[in-house]
């Protein structure tokens, strides 16, 4: 009795002991854990509602060994807000925008103001390969030194013919007398001035909105050339008749889509207050039938469908294709089709120089994750089994899956790197129907036969190295022309002279000079 009880309390000794041992190992690997973990402050379009706290977030961060801090950018406040941060040396560790055609970019880069991102990524074999597409990759270099990481819209060129479209009431064109869907703008100038005319439903519809009036020149400046519509440093140059290389903008005759886009908008065709149209207005009034038509950017889906379309039975009672057709690729001034040829990564993530490399190994790694077949679903979609499953390498999304109501991370984390790949990669499955899908591959399609005008990128690399402090104001100019009332050749001839006079001429000449 005496020895089964001595056993018994040796027994609960030894136990006691290892549990004890156990927890001692588990606190102190804890402790560990949360000294080894990197705080990575993160800017991004809404963070701070997105980066709240959920499953999805805090597995990738116990993952990889981070803390996501966030900062909050707006679209509106973005462009504002991070150079500020970068003059007054307070950069978060990560950050998101559009810099790389400006001459920010390569003020920073020479400034020291964020990091370069190592020639050699074979550590992280994701991000090494997405970094092996020269036609991304080419516009974050200076010098041959990348300094940040494209964010893809797109696949391939084709794919950004989605970035400008619109959306117009086929079922009201009908109602108006109109046979033949509208094949070129004439025609579709026309159908617009037919609907304004009969107004079917009695709404006192008006011409065409826009989701911003910064889409026009992508829209419509392809009737003149596919290549002239970037802004910034990172314009395309072509050889002008005098043999120098000029920006496309200067070399094009542009007059013919500025005329073009004046008719339309004295004809009523695009809505007289366009200067003050913005993202919530114009969807509400196309939604409610105030708009004949609306210029919206990034493919039938995504923001499209989930802030008209969706909502469009309710209000109608009908569906939204059946009500409503988007416009085929317009051909140019010479009949061919055309559209904005514009880089198909049109923002990009950069690092701050102020990050250590114990830190800089961790955003890499994160970057790295993110890019993989199994970080790439997950950030997009949280663990499977909860709201889809995996069947043939495909997400089936769950009946009424709510994917940002359960995982409000998921909205900044899956365009970290890139943007929205359920508009065009199969794999990935979308909250609308896949007749938006179809209708996007189908434009892609034919986009592929656009023959894009051959333009020399050794001179917006020149622009860049040479730190020239020039810009071309594209929207602005744009908006001016078409709701003007000079003529717009006078017009033209104005705006020419004010680029003259901050120096065009001077940055053509060192540019060509640098191509020497």
């Amino acid at each position: 009795m005496k020895k089964t009880m001595k056993k018994t309390m040796k027994r609960k000794l030894i136990t006691a002991t290892v549990c004890m041992a156990l927890i001692v190992s588990t606190f102190m690997t804890a402790n560990v854990s949360a000294k080894d973990e990197q705080e990575i402050t993160v800017a991004i379009w809404n963070a701070d509602e997105a980066f709240a706290g959920d499953e999805v977030l805090s597995t990738i961060e116990k993952k990889i060994g981070v803390k996501i801090i966030p900062m909050n950018i707006t679209w509106d406040d973005y462009l504002q807000k991070i150079p500020l941060w970068a003059s007054s040396g307070s950069l978060p560790d990560v950050f998101i925008g559009d810099f790389r055609n400006s001459k920010t970019f390569a003020e920073w880069a020479d400034q020291g103001v964020i990091r370069a991102i190592p020639e050699d990524l074979s550590d992280y074999p994701y991000l090494e390969q997405y970094m092996s597409d020269d036609a991304i990759v080419g516009s974050a270099k200076i010098d041959g030194t990348i300094y940040c990481i494209p964010r893809k819209s797109y696949p391939s060129q084709e794919w950004t013919s989605m970035d400008r479209e619109i959306a117009y009431r086929w079922d009201l064109a009908k109602k108006a007398g109109i046979t033949k869907e509208p094949t070129t703008w004439k025609e579709f100038d026309q159908m617009i001035q037919a609907i304004i005319k009969t107004d079917p439903d009695g709404t006192g519809i008006q011409g065409m909105t826009a989701n911003s009036k910064g889409l026009f020149s992508g829209m419509f400046l392809p009737y003149s050339s596919s290549i002239i519509c970037d802004q910034g440093i990172g314009y395309k140059w072509e050889k002008d008749t005098d043999g120098l290389y000029k920006p496309a903008y200067f070399v094009e005759d542009v007059l013919p889509a500025f005329q073009l886009m004046r008719d339309m908008y004295d004809d009523g065709t695009i809505e007289k207050d366009i200067a003050l149209t913005n993202n919530q207005s114009s969807r509400e009034k196309f939604l409610q039938g105030k708009s004949a038509a609306i210029l919206f950017g990034g493919g039938v889906g995504s923001d499209n469908y989930n802030n008209v379309a969706k909502y469009w039975k309710d209000v109608h009672g009908s569906d939204y294709l059946d009500d409503v057709k988007i416009l085929d690729l317009m051909p140019d001034k010479d009949g061919n089709p055309s559209y904005s040829a514009t880089d198909y990564a049109w923002s990009e993530s950069y690092i701050s120089s102020n990050v250590d490399d114990e830190k800089f190994d961790k955003i890499l790694q994160l970057y790295d994750y993110l890019l993989s077949d199994e970080g790439s679903i997950f950030s997009n979609y949280g663990p499977e089994g909860t709201l889809y499953d995996l069947e043939d390498g495909k997400v089936e999304l769950h009946d009424g899956a709510d994917i940002y109501g359960t995982y409000p991370s998921i909205q900044d984390l899956k365009i970290l790197v890139k943007w929205s790949p359920e508009a065009y990669d199969e794999k990935y499955a979308t909250d609308w129907p896949n007749e938006y899908n179809e209708i996007n591959r189908a434009r892609a399609e034919k986009a592929k036969d656009v023959k894009i005008p051959e333009y020399n990128t050794k001179c917006t690399e020149a622009v860049k190295a040479l730190g020239i402090d020039f810009s071309i104001n594209l929207e602005d100019d744009t908006v001016s022309i078409m709701t003007g009332t000079d003529k717009v050749e006078d017009m033209w001839k104005a705006l020419l002279k004010q680029y003259e006079s901050k120096g065009l001429n001077d940055v053509i000449q060192k540019v060509n000079n640098e191509l020497k």
